[in-house]
């Protein structure tokens, strides 16, 4: 069947390792861009974020899309909201009393802000701030609104500290919440319905693509979502976590190599 959308995750998918994209990786999602196929970001960053790689394919506009939060956030390129499953407030206290469990940041991200009652940032949170492109916002417990939403919470630490709060994860709170593991410093929780797989099949319908002209490119655990819907064409990057390449209907080079390039000339062009 023929391929109407590609979705793409940015960090270790369409960036390479030192956080830009391949000029053959450019040129290739340029051509499906031209040939009528939505390029769409699948990020767990907020379109801030996102939007100055866009711009480096040149795509924009108010029909052209991102999947940002990892799902629980779709909006157009030029910021309207299409999709978004918010957490609430009851969330927030939740996720407060599970960061208790280890020596770890949290912080709740929003749509233009994050915010956190932490004082002390650790490294992986502030680079999380400057690779987002968002400022943070600390408050008190009792300056947090009961009407207070956001989409996604974020623990930060260091791997040992994260590999920690892994193990003391409940499994209620697994079953609750969408939980994944973006990076060996990074656990993100979003709301059960939020997913990159479900925000693309969701947005997929409202433009009338099926889930068979859908091709998607991931590499960590917040992608497992994608990688777990049947009919997508599923490609992991060489660079993938296992999990994600047993899942995968295709491994291509990793991000470093120009695997996005070599995918699309497989599978599109």
């Amino acid at each position: 069947m023929t391929i109407k959308m590609i979705a793409v995750d940015l960090d270790g998918t369409l960036l390479n390792s030192h956080h830009q994209i391949d000029e053959k990786t450019v040129i290739a999602l340029q051509k499906a861009n031209k040939l009528g196929i939505k390029v769409v970001p699948a990020s767990g960053r907020p379109l801030p974020g996102v939007l100055p790689y866009l711009e480096k394919l040149k795509i924009s506009g108010q029909d052209n899309y991102a999947i940002v939060f990892n799902g629980a956030l779709v909006q157009n390129l030029t910021g309207k909201t299409i999709i978004n499953h918010n957490m609430n407030y009851d969330d927030l206290k939740y996720l407060l009393d599970v960061q208790k469990l280890s020596k770890s940041n949290l912080h709740f991200m929003c749509e233009k802000f994050y915010y956190t009652l932490d004082h002390d940032f650790s490294l992986t949170m502030s680079r999380v701030s400057y690779l987002s492109g968002m400022p943070f916002k600390v408050r008190e417990f009792d300056q947090i609104a009961t009407d207070f939403t956001f989409l996604k919470g974020e623990y930060t630490g260091t791997k040992k500290e994260m590999d920690l709060l892994g193990r003391k994860l409940s499994n209620q709170f697994k079953q609750d919440y969408n939980v994944a593991r973006s990076d060996r410093e990074i656990w993100e929780i979003n709301k059960k319905s939020a997913s990159k797989g479900n925000a693309i099949h969701e947005l997929a319908q409202k433009l009338n693509i099926d889930d068979q002209e859908v091709i998607i490119f991931g590499d960590q655990g917040n992608d497992l979502s994608m990688f777990s819907r049947p009919d997508f064409l599923k490609v992991a990057m060489g660079n993938a976590i296992d999990e994600i390449k047993e899942k995968a209907n295709f491994v291509t080079a990793d991000n470093d190599h120009n695997g996005i390039a070599e995918a699309l000339d497989k599978f599109v062009f």
